[in-house]
């Protein structure tokens, strides 16, 4: 019997006690100091408040690039927000990287383990969203395309 209820009581229990709205203001993911912070700047905008989904801010300063990296088990969907910029990724061992270039309002999908890297070759800054498929960003920075793991964060 109490067995039977347990999809009951999933489907209303976010009704009785909802979970509450999380705002984060653009203010928040302003870099402080962007000299000192480096080329590649991320802020957390959503991070740790659902299971199954994150997003980060990541900007890219003028004539800069991130790390290669992939994002281990985690899909993405990037939004560039501002800025001109590139997206090249390496989808295959040994293949050509592939350069995508992306202007405000376009989005990316980049799947789990595909190795990635974002790329400013303009005079601006390129600010992006990062849509992640985990409650907390997972990061894997590789030495070079194909390139041993030289630190994971998550």
């Amino acid at each position: 019997m109490m067995s039977s209820l347990l999809p009951l009581i999933s489907e209303i229990l976010p009704m009785i006690m909802p979970a509450s709205a999380n705002i984060t203001r653009a203010k928040q993911l302003e870099p402080t100091h962007p000299t000192v912070e480096g080329p590649v700047i991320e802020r957390p905008a959503v991070v740790g408040k659902c299971d199954n989904m994150c997003v980060t801010v990541l900007t890219t300063r003028p004539h800069s690039k991130s790390t290669v990296r992939h994002n281990s088990e985690q899909d993405t969907i990037i939004y560039a927000v501002s800025g001109n910029g590139v997206l090249i990724v390496n989808e295959a061992v040994n293949s050509e990287l592939k350069h995508h270039d992306l202007a405000p309002g376009d989005f990316a999908f980049v799947p789990a383990w595909i190795e990635h890297q974002v790329k400013n070759d303009t005079d601006e800054d390129v600010q992006w969203l990062m849509i992640q498929s985990g409650s907390t960003p997972i990061r894997a920075d590789l030495t070079e395309w194909g390139g041993d793991v030289i630190q994971s964060k998550n």
